[in-house]
């Protein structure tokens, strides 16, 4: 009974270590995070900004404000990537906004798994004009 506690704490430990490396491989390094709300014409919505440092991994689509926008290859040069989420619009006919209950992040694809990493976007007010 006495060689079981601390093996038993041992495997506890082993499996705590293991489960804490495997999640922190999955947390991306994004800089630069930013947007800004705009409302111009009949469309409102936000500029989103950041810098992805891996560029092994996908981003598919990003959750701002609880609206879902798709990330077109078109929006990243080099490593940055701008993102028109666009909340509202008369502008494109038909157009449906995605919404979700969940908090701002980005959706990525690694070797055909999706998975959601919060990101704490800055909010990049307007100046007040003179």
């Amino acid at each position: 009974m006495k060689n079981s506690m601390p093996k038993a704490i041992i495997l506890l430990l082993y499996l705590g270590s293991f489960f804490i490396f495997s999640c922190s491989k999955q947390l991306l390094d994004i800089k630069n995070q930013t947007y800004k709300s705009y409302n111009r014409d009949s469309e409102k919505g936000y500029i989103v900004n950041f810098e992805l440092i891996n560029t092994e991994i996908i981003p598919k689509s990003i959750v701002i404000n609880g609206i879902v926008q798709n990330i077109p290859i078109a929006n990243k040069t080099i490593k940055n990537y701008q993102v028109n989420v666009i909340a509202q619009t008369t502008i494109i006919h038909n157009y449906q906004v995605k919404l979700e209950k969940k908090e701002n992040g980005i959706y990525f694809e690694k070797d055909s798994i999706v998975f959601f990493q919060p990101v704490k976007f800055k909010l990049i007010k307007d100046s007040p004009k003179d």
